[in-house]
């Protein structure tokens, strides 16, 4: 087995990358930690295990997690000095993506001190301390955006599941009913549903109510069925599983069901590819590279065949097709201006790069007003 480890000195803190080859089933794992706790990991399935190869490609793999962990604080250094809350609110979500929690909380944070009615930094910082199950603080912060009386789905199922973990049923309800009446297509919103009518369902048994879980039992399968629907397939054999247990009343089997979808279907959507590729493209120096581009639209693309019903996944591939035009734009006045350099007197370059340069202006121009 290769392994490689290091300490790495970022944002003012120690973290530990372990970095190793394992056989069964073949894959490189990079893990990183902090204070001896897990924060994430990436892992990639390999084919061929030439050992040579294997040794090169886990070390490769090593540089790039530490890459990323240096590249993730200058890039938090850049956004600090600009006071820009959008770029706060992506990085907070790609610190939140890394279990690095507290340094989440300070970009909403901040940006919410450029601009406190933000409804996307009040959500995030809501789901923050969701994740630090600071319910109670999360209840407020998210109150604190319901206030605002914006039709804002996340805000509502998200305060939906904080009042199914203090137990407001009630509360819960009418927050996820919200949620579904702004999406009625939203995946988790469904599955939260489903949840609370079983935390209904055994609420009855506890208190020896059996008869009146009939109903509860009814709306349960109803938001199971639809959340199997809208999950992306690989979920279906836990639904079946479900399905089939409240059919029969086997309850019992049920939370370890649902904890597995919860691991395939975070409670919080992982917009975090989204946001890192706008910190890198903006702060990261990335801007240029083709083969970043292109490996970040496959990974879109790829989020998109299991999750296609989200709009904001569709938003972002539109954005960096946009990208990827400009950059193209970029290499074409080049090559205009290479065939001058060439030839002066090239009349149809000279003429096709004027035209270029003057029409495309205002290509750029919206592309800079996209990404504001």
């Amino acid at each position: 087995m290769f392994e490689q480890t290091s300490e790495v000195n970022a944002g003012g803190k120690k973290f530990q990358v372990q970095t190793q080859f394992i056989e069964s089933p073949a894959k490189i794992l990079s893990a990183v930690f902090c204070n001896s706790a897990l924060l994430y990991e990436k892992n990639f399935a390999i084919e061929n295990t030439n050992p040579d190869q294997t040794r090169e490609k886990t070390y490769i793999l090593h540089r790039e997690t530490i890459a990323d962990i240096e590249l993730l604080f200058y890039m938090a250094d850049k956004v600090r000095s600009i006071h820009h809350p959008v770029s706060n609110i992506k990085l907070g979500i790609v610190f939140l993506k890394r279990n690095l929690i507290d340094e989440a909380i300070e970009q909403f944070k901040f940006a919410l001190e450029r601009d406190g009615k933000m409804v996307e930094a009040i959500t995030n910082l809501g789901i923050a301390y969701y994740l630090q199950k600071n319910y109670p603080l999360a209840l407020e912060t998210f109150q604190q955006g319901k206030a605002l009386n914006v039709e804002y789905a996340d805000l509502y199922n998200y305060l939906g599941l904080v009042n199914l973990e203090l137990n407001r049923l009630d509360a819960a309800l009418l927050d996820f009913e919200r949620a579904l009446k702004i999406n009625p297509d939203y995946p988790a919103a469904h599955f939260n549903m489903a949840q609370l009518y079983l935390k209904m369902i055994f609420k009855k048994i506890e208190q020896t109510d059996a008869p009146g879980t009939e109903n509860f039992k009814k709306l349960a399968l109803k938001y199971f069925r639809l959340a199997a629907e809208l999950m992306p397939p690989g979920n279906i054999k836990f639904f079946d599983r479900i399905i089939e247990s409240i059919n029969s009343n086997s309850f019992n089997t049920i939370p370890e069901l649902v904890e597995l979808i919860n691991k395939n279907n975070p409670p919080v959507f992982d917009y975090s590819l989204e946001n890192e590729f706008y910190l890198k493209f903006m702060f990261g120096g990335k801007g240029k590279d083709d083969l970043y581009i292109e490996d970040y639209i496959r990974q879109q693309l790829q989020l998109i065949s299991d999750h296609s019903n989200y709009a904001d996944l569709h938003n972002n591939l539109g954005i960096v097709y946009l990208i990827q035009c400009r950059n193209l734009f970029l290499k074409a006045l080049d090559e205009f201006r290479e065939a001058l350099k060439i030839n002066s007197d090239f009349k149809k370059a000279e003429k096709n790069l004027k035209l270029a340069e003057n029409d495309g202006k205002g290509f750029l121009i919206l592309l800079r007003a996209i990404l504001k």
